[in-house]
């Protein structure tokens, strides 16, 4: 079971990131979500692999971590069976606490996937000179001012060009500058045509492997535990 719950959520990640990748239209995605979609494929690491890390020290749970049949056998652990119920209580807490700052934070983040960084990085040239702002460049940084309202606001922007992707990141999400230039970006965007590449290719493909390896290794670890 362990091994299901820890890498099935990784490759049907790297199949979905595949997938979207495959398209014929790029797609926009928010920082926030995408980091959702990745909090998914971690996932099993996240709630199950350090609690069956610290449990297979005993043989209970390690049967039950390969196996999955039974009951959660809370009595083979030392000590007290509510206090280690409140530690993971208190684990869990904390992760879900965590994940909410970061998806908070993720909110700047504007990601664009299935688009070719030639036209990613024409697109964001274009939406500058309609938008009007002034600007200064330093490398993948942008300094906007914006005369109306009298602020500076910070623009980085990152191309990974193997997998066709792009993001944008701005100090000030919320600004109605940054949903300004987010529009005329996406705008253009829509309208082109990703040619197919070998990337999402790549990432389905290895989805399909971790997910074959993870079914035949779960098969037969619980075929050994019999």
């Amino acid at each position: 079971m362990i091994l299901l719950i820890l890498f099935l959520p990784v490759a049907i990640y790297l199949i979905w990131v595949g997938g979207i990748s495959r398209q014929s239209k790029p797609s926009i995605i928010g920082g926030s979500w995408d980091f959702v979609s990745l909090m998914f494929a971690g996932s099993g690491f996240v709630l199950a692999g350090l609690p069956a890390i610290i449990t297979s020290i005993y043989e209970t749970w390690r049967r039950y971590w390969l196996t999955g049949e039974g009951p959660i056998p809370f009595a083979s652990l030392e000590g007290s069976r509510w206090f280690w119920i409140a530690i993971w209580m208190m684990y869990f807490v904390m992760v879900i606490s965590l994940s909410a700052i970061f998806i908070y934070r993720k909110r700047c983040w504007t990601c664009f996937y299935n688009v070719e960084s030639a036209a990613f990085e024409s697109a964001v040239a274009d939406a500058l000179a309609q938008s009007g702002f002034q600007y200064r460049k330093f490398g993948d940084l942008y300094i906007l001012h914006n005369a109306e309202e009298g602020a500076e606001e910070r623009m980085e922007v990152e191309v990974f060009s193997f997998l066709r992707h792009g993001t944008i990141c701005f100090n000030k999400p919320e600004s109605l500058s940054s949903k300004h230039l987010i529009s005329l970006i996406s705008e253009e965007l829509v309208n082109t045509n990703t040619p197919h590449h070998w990337g999402g290719l790549l990432l389905m493909f290895l989805g399909f492997f971790v997910m074959f390896l993870t079914v035949i290794g779960q098969l037969a670890a619980a075929i050994l535990a019999r």
